[in-house]
């Protein structure tokens, strides 16, 4: 599929490709929305948002609100000096088209100077260049603006600088051939999201800066940009995934970069997507099949053929191979009639292939792409009974058969040495092949309290589905209430398009003894008791040595204490240098407790009192130590 640029739409399906499950092109309910949006955020005070409010009015081919306030308040901006409040006056004044003259000879001295200032910023030029743009005007000195380009791009090559730097280099014409090469440095920086999106960093307003500016660079050049289809596939997914952005800038970025994509002469993304619902029955029979660019417009003005090349089932059964859809009306919309095949219930994987009668060297020759279409029937319910049992025996149970729609005619009566037990089959209409569904509830409901309880039936190996209920142990979750229950089947699932609620019978419980009752009270509330208290405890010290062993070793661990003693009691020892003070005393005594605590800790003390002690000892050892050091360094060598 290289060079294919496929965007999937599957309501209340998935898609098997790694590529958005949602809209793949802007759809009329998308322009209404953003539309609606404009019209929340238009504010006529306010020069940034006048702009591209009015950009995104005339891209959705919509008039302006309040044209002559708009025009009012921008004929008050005429003195503004800053290169982006120009560019913004000359840009909304440009896109109103109904305001008169603008002093542009004033204007345009302002922008030229900008252009032509070393000083100016990437921003400053581009907002400059764009404003001179929208006056129908070039920079004075257009060399000098794209050195200063080269010059800026130097320092600070972001994706930002590289969407200012395309806009200016387009603009310029020709002479923006020199930052063409750019373009694939910039397509480098793009972060790619779940293999489907490509953006940049900062979201819409960069990335369609970015995007935009490539193309019109491109088209500015005669030349196409070096970007693949694959590229520009996950582009154009990044941007329908943002149709619900909220702010004027972000809806004008985003309908310029869709009108871009759909109208450029060098890669033209095509949407292939389902139009309308994926499900199909006997009464819509019809897969619809849309073709079109990312605005939902034809992709080539000559004939599409579109062919089914296989449908599979969930145990890759095939049900069709090489249908050809027939075109509709619409000439994006093409048609399948895919029950002629009767399917049987369950989701399909429908490969598709759409073939251009003409070559397009914007697109690919052919297209593949494969989505999935859910098969839905009717349930029909057969062989329902239901009836009592005695809870501790084996025997049969007493049955009842009930033919939906109808209820069963008598009362059934059960007390608390009772269950009750359910058989029905699911069946899809017009065959006799059963069905499993996803939701089989048995529901008992009491008209007088409003209570209710919900039981799941069980479908066994023959998918008949079974429901057993032991009233005596079930009676807790009634609040050993009594009288007469609605029993209502309730059926549903995606696979059927009739969900229903069928009340089958009516159940009259009669209230449990004192004993049962007291019983299961009893059972019930332990449940909800707190439970005893999880205390820590400690694991047990292991076993010491024996004291043979533990003398044996401290007399080893003595020895060298021992033997260092003795040689000094031996050679003699010198005191005299010893520092008489108050920190040199702290500092020894000091030391000498922390050996003692250390013996301590060994015969007697825990690791937790050892260290609260050997805190403070530790901190009058450090400061009388560092003291005493201090006092030995200050003394006059002899």
């Amino acid at each position: 599929m290289k060079g294919l640029i496929l965007f999937l739409c599957l309501a209340l399906t998935r898609v098997s490709l790694a590529l958005p499950a949602t809209s793949s092109y802007l759809s009329d309910s998308d322009r209404s929305r953003l539309r609606q949006v404009l019209d929340g955020a238009w504010d006529v005070t306010d020069l940034p948002t006048i702009h591209y409010g009015a950009l995104g009015y005339k891209l959705l081919g919509q008039a302006l609100p309040k044209p002559q306030e708009v025009c009012k308040f921008l004929g008050t901006k005429t003195s503004e000096t800053s290169s982006e409040a120009l560019f913004h006056l000359t840009n909304a004044w440009k896109a109103i088209g109904t305001c008169g003259s603008l002093p542009s000879t004033v204007v345009a001295k302002r922008l030229n100077e900008i252009t032509s200032s070393d000083a100016s910023s990437l921003a400053d030029l581009y907002y400059a260049v764009l404003g001179l743009k929208a006056l129908g005007q070039r920079p004075s000195d257009t060399p000098k603006v794209l050195k200063n380009i080269q010059s800026a791009l130097k320092k600070d090559d972001s994706a930002l600088s590289l969407g200012y730097a395309f806009h200016v280099a387009a603009a310029t014409g020709a002479d923006g051939r020199v930052i063409f090469d750019r373009i694939q440095d910039a397509i480098a920086q793009a972060d790619e999201v779940d293999g489907r999106f490509l953006q940049f960093e900062g979201g819409l307003s960069i990335t369609a800066l970015v995007v935009s500016g490539t193309f019109n660079l491109a088209t500015s050049q005669n030349k196409a940009p070096p970007m693949t289809h694959e590229q520009t596939t996950k582009f154009a997914n990044y941007f329908l995934s943002r149709r619900s952005v909220q702010t004027a800038k972000g809806i004008y970025s985003l309908l310029d970069v869709l009108n871009i994509l759909s109208s450029n002469k060098f890669i033209l993304p095509v949407a292939v997507s389902l139009e309308g619902t994926s499900a199909v029955s006997s009464s819509n029979p019809k897969v619809l099949l849309k073709v079109s660019d990312v605005l939902g417009k034809p992709i080539s003005t000559s004939a599409i053929s579109v062919i089914a090349e296989s449908a599979k089932g969930s145990e890759d059964v095939v049900i069709l191979s090489k249908k050809k859809f027939e075109p509709t009306q619409d000439k994006t919309v093409f048609a399948l009639n895919v029950f002629e095949e009767k399917p049987a219930p369950g989701q399909y994987s429908l490969t598709v292939s759409a073939t251009l009668n003409q070559a397009d060297s914007r697109i690919p020759s052919n297209i593949v792409t494969t989505l999935t279409i859910k098969a839905m029937c009717a349930v029909t319910i057969t062989s329902f009974e239901i009836g009592t049992a005695d809870a501790d025996q084996t025997t049969q149970p007493k049955m009842h058969k009930v033919t939906y729609p109808s209820k069963l005619p008598s009362v059934l009566e059960a007390d608390s040495q009772q269950k009750i037990v359910v058989r029905f089959q699911l069946v899809a209409a017009g065959t006799n092949k059963p069905l499993i569904v996803h939701q089989a509830f048995l529901r008992l409901w009491n008209e007088k309290s409003k209570q209710e309880i919900i039981f799941n039936a069980e479908r066994d190996s023959s998918k008949v589905y079974k429901f057993d209920m032991d009233v005596g142990a079930k009676d807790p979750d009634f609040g050993f209430l009594s009288g007469e229950f609605h029993v209502d089947l309730i059926v549903g699932d995606a696979i059927i398009v009739n969900p229903l609620m069928w009340h089958v019978a009516d159940l009259k419980l009669s209230p449990p003894s004192s004993e049962t009752k007291e019983h299961s009270v009893s059972n019930h509330a332990y449940l909800y008791k707190p439970k005893p208290e999880i205390k820590h405890m400690f694991r047990e010290p292991e076993k010491r040595p024996a004291a043979v062993v533990s003398n044996l070793f401290t007399a080893l661990v003595c020895l060298p204490l021992l033997i260092l003693l003795s040689l000094w009691a031996k050679l003699g020892i010198n005191i005299s240098n010893f520092p008489v003070s108050l920190s040199a005393v702290g500092f020894h005594l000091g030391l000498t407790s922390i050996f003692g605590l250390f013996v301590v800790f060994w015969l007697e003390l825990n690791m937790f009192t050892t260290v609260k002690y050997l805190i403070g000892l530790g901190a009058i050892t450090f400061l009388s130590g560092n003291k005493m050091l201090a006092q030995i360094a200050a003394r006059p060598k002899a």
